[in-house]
C-alpha cells in the first residue's frame, strides 16, 4: 500500500497531489496523473528496506517552471505503546536526546537561528507528540525493552527525515512517515526516475537501545566504504575560546611555546577564527599577522606539532574582495537578493552570506584556496565550519541539484583537492551526506565558559543554543558515530579559572565525560596562565581519553533520561554523574557485572567503597551530590 503526498511549483504557483494505492502494489500514479510513485519494501535478515523512485507520467513534457519541493510517504507503523523518542538533529550543532511522548519538538522563534542550527526545509509544528529527526529515529519501550529505528543508510539525495506522531497518553504510534526534500527542478528524461534516499528499518528487543545506535553506525560504515580508524584520536590546542577573534602572531606563538615547554603529548596546534581580513577571504591574513601564515606554519612544526587551520569556506562578507569581484558567485534568492548565511556581531553587524556552492566560480575559488592552504602553506589539518550553508534555500547555479546533492558535491570536490592525507574536521555540517567524507565531525554546539544556555536564548525557545550542557548531551548520545561514521568531536575542552564561569565541579564533569567519549581532545585556554591545580585537569583528562579511546564507550540511560547519566567502557571504566543542582540518586543498568571492590575513583583516588552503592543484578544506583561525577577505574 502506498499513500503519500507531493508538493511542487510551477513558476510561482503551489500545488499539492496524492498518492494512494491501498491494492498492496508498489507503484501509482498521483491523483493529478502527472507523476508515478514507486515505493518498493523488502526484507533481509529482520530488516526492512525502503526505496523507490519518482517519475514524470505527465502526456506533456515537464513545464520548464517545475520545482518539485517536498515528498511524504506514510509509512506501517509497529504496535508499541509507552514509546520515548530518539530524536535526531539535522547538523552538528542539531541537538539531539531522547522526548517522551507528552513533550513537544519545537523549532526557536527567529529564523536566523532556524537556519543556522535546524534543517530550514523541516517544519518542527510544535504540536505536543510529534517529531522529526533527521535521517535516523528511534523509538523505545524501556519496560517491554522493545523498540524500532529507521535510518538513512546509502547514498542519497535528498535530505531525508522521519515524522513520528505519538499518543500523549499512552505513547503508541499513531503516524510514522518518511520525508524527501528535493527542492530542486530534477530532469525527467526518457522514463527516467529520481532514485529516493534509500533506508533501513528495524524492530528490536534489548536492554541497551545504544547499541541498537551503533548497529545502525556500523550499516552505514559498510555501505559507505568507510575505512576503520585507528586506535589513537588527535588532541591539540585551538585559540577560540579564550580569545575568540582576537589572536595575533605574538599570542599563537606564545601559546605554542608554552604548550612545547609543558610535553603533554599534544598533536594539533589550531588557528582558529580571527587570521583574515574578512570572512571569504581566507589567503588574506590582517594587520595582526604582518608576516603571514606561513612562518607560523614553520613554527609550529619545529616545535612538533602538527599545524591546523579554521576556515568557512562557504561564507563571505559585503566586504571581502571575492564578494566583490565575482558577485554572481553568491546564492541569491528569487528576488535577486544574496542569501543570509546567519547573523554573527563578531564580524559585524550585517548579515553574512553564502556562496552557490554549485556556481563555478565558487568550484574555481575553493580548488585554488584549499590548494594554498595544504599544498602551499602547509597545513595538514583544516577545520571546515557553518557547512549548512551550501544547503540554504535560494536558486541556484545548477538547479537539477537537490540541497543535499549541492553540499555533497562541494565537500566531495574539497577532499579531491586537498587529498587523504588532509585531516578534515566538519563543523555545522549536515550529517547524512557527511559519511565517508571528513575525518572528525563534531557532534554537539560549541562549548561556553558557563554551563546553562544564556537567558536570551532560553526567551527565543532555542534548544539547539550553545552552552556546556547541551555540547555535553551531545557528546554522549552522539557516541554511536565514534570510530565508525568519523572521528567524534566534541569540542574544546575548557579547565582554566579565569573567563570561566563553570564550578570547579562542573569542569571535571566535562573533563570526564569528553575523556570517557574517546573523541578527539583539545583544549583552548590560554597556555601561560592556566594554573598548576588546573593543568592536572588536564593532563588527566588526556589519560583519560588515551584509556577509552580504544575500546568504544557506551553512554548509560539514552533512553530514559535528556542527559545520559553515566559511560560504560570495556577496558574497566565506568562513569557516573549528577548534572543537576539538586542532589540525586543515579540508576544506571550496566552491559556487564562488575565487581566494586576493584574500582577505585579515577580523580580522587578512593575505593569504589567508600561510596554509598546499591546494585541490583546489574542495576546500579548511587547518591551524587550537585554536579559531582564519579570515574571508576579498575
Amino acid at each position: 500500500m502506498i499513500q503519500g503526498k507531493l508538493r511542487y511549483k510551477v513558476f510561482e504557483v503551489s500545488y499539492e497531489t496524492v498518492f494512494r494505492n491501498p491494492n498492496g502494489r508498489d507503484e501509482c500514479k498521483s491523483n493529478d496523473s502527472l507523476f508515478t510513485l514507486q515505493f518498493i519494501k523488502t526484507q533481509n535478515s529482520g530488516e526492512s528496506h525502503f526505496s523507490g523512485s519518482l517519475f514524470w507520467s505527465g502526456k506533456e513534457r515537464p513545464s520548464v517552471g517545475l520545482q518539485i519541493l517536498d515528498l511524504e510517504i506514510e509509512l506501517a507503523a509497529p504496535a508499541l505503546d509507552h514509546l520515548r523518542v530518539f530524536q535526531q538533529g539535522y547538523q552538528s550543532w542539531g541537538f539531539t536526546t531522547s522526548y517522551a511522548a507528552n513533550e513537544r519538538d519545537e523549532s526557536p522563534l527567529l529564523d536566523f537561528l532556524r537556519y543556522n542550527e535546524e534543517n530550514i526545509y523541516t517544519n518542527h509544528t510544535g504540536q505536543t507528540g510529534e517529531f522529526t529527526s533527521e535521517s535516523l529515529v528511534l523509538l523505545y519501550n524501556r519496560s517491554q525493552e522493545q523498540g524500532v529505528w529507521l535510518g538513512v543508510s546509502d547514498k542519497g539525495n535528498q535530505y531525508t527525515k522521519f515524522i513520528t506522531n505519538l499518543n500523549p497518553n499512552d505513547g503508541s504510534i499513531q503516524k510514522l512517515a518518511v520525508q524527501y526534500d528535493f527542492y530542486s527542478s530534477p530532469t525527467f528524461r526518457n522514463n527516467t526516475g529520481v532514485a529516493l534516499s534509500s533506508f533501513t528499518m528495524k524492530e528490536f528487543s534489548t536492554a541497551f537501545p545504544e547499541k541498537e545506535l551503533e548497529t545502525y553506525a556500523e550499516t552505514v560504515a559498510k555501505n559507505h566504504g568507510i575505512a576503520e580508524f585507528s586506535e589513537e584520536v588527535p588532541t591539540g590546542w585551538c585559540s577560540w575560546y579564550y580569545y575568540y577573534t582576537k589572536i595575533s602572531e605574538d599570542i599563537l606563538l606564545q601559546n605554542l611555546e608554552k604548550l612545547s615547554s609543558l610535553d603533554l603529548g599534544m598533536e594539533f596546534f589550531q588557528i582558529d577564527d580571527g587570521y583574515q581580513a574578512e570572512i571569504g577571504d581566507w589567503l588574506i591574513p590582517n594587520n595582526r599577522f604582518p608576516n603571514g601564515l606561513k612562518p607560523i606554519v614553520e613554527a609550529i612544526n619545529s616545535k612538533g606539532f602538527k599545524p591546523g587551520l579554521w576556515l568557512a569556506p562557504f561564507l563571505v562578507r559585503k566586504k571581502s574582495e571575492f564578494y566583490r569581484t565575482y558577485p554572481e558567485a553568491v546564492l541569491k534568492d528569487e528576488k535577486g537578493n544574496p542569501v543570509p548565511a546567519l547573523w554573527n556581531p563578531l564580524w559585524g553587524w550585517d548579515y553574512t552570506y553564502t556562496l552557490d556552492a554549485s556556481h563555478p566560480k565558487t568550484k574555481e575559488y575553493l580548488e585554488y584556496v584549499f590548494r594554498t592552504l595544504t599544498k602551499d602553506w602547509g597545513f595538514v589539518y583544516l577545520k571546515l565550519d557553518f557547512l549548512y550553508s551550501a544547503s540554504l534555500i535560494g536558486v541556484p547555479y545548477n538547479r537539477s541539484l537537490t540541497p543535499l546533492e549541492r553540499y555533497r558535491k562541494a565537500i566531495e570536490f574539497i577532499r579531491d583537492v586537498v587529498g587523504k592525507e588532509t585531516f578534515l574536521l566538519g563543523c555545522g555540517a549536515p550529517l547524512a551526506p557527511s559519511f565517508g567524507l571528513f575525518d572528525g565531525m563534531r557532534i554537539g554546539c560549541d562549548v561556553t565558559s558557563s554551563w546553562d544556555i544564556q537567558l536570551s536564548r532560553k526567551l527565543m525557545r532555542d534548544k539547539h543554543a550553545l552552552c556546556t550542557e547541551k555540547a555535553l548531551i551531545n557528546t554522549l548520545t552522539r557516541t554511536f558515530m565514534h570510530k565508525t561514521l568519523w572521528l567524534n568531536d566534541p569540542d574544546c575542552l575548557l579547565v582554566r579559572k579565569d573567563r570561566n564561569e563553570m564550578t570547579l565541579e562542573q569542569t571535571i564533569m566535562m573533563a570526564s565525560i569528553m575523556g570517557m567519549s574517546g573523541g578527539m581532545l583539545l583544549v583552548s585556554d590560554n597556555m601561560n596562565t592556566i594554573s598548576e591545580d588546573r593543568l592536572d585537569i588536564l593532563r588527566k583528562a588526556l589519560q583519560l581519553s588515551k584509556a577509552c579511546c580504544k575500546e568504544k564507550s557506551l553512554p548509560l540511560g539514552s533512553l530514559d533520561h535528556k542527559f545520559p547519566p553515566g559511560y560504560y567502557n570495556p577496558k574497566g571504566i565506568l562513569g557516573l554523574w549528577n548534572p543537576s543542582r539538586k542532589k540525586q540518586t543515579i540508576s544506571v543498568l550496566l552491559p556487564d557485572e562488575i565487581n566494586l571492590s576493584d574500582y577505585n575513583d579515577f580523580w580522587t583516588g578512593k575505593p569504589a567503597n567508600d561510596f554509598s552503592f546499591e546494585k541490583d543484578g546489574n542495576r546500579l544506583k548511587v547518591g551524587l551530590d550537585p554536579f559531582a561525577t564519579l570515574v571508576l577505574q579498575k
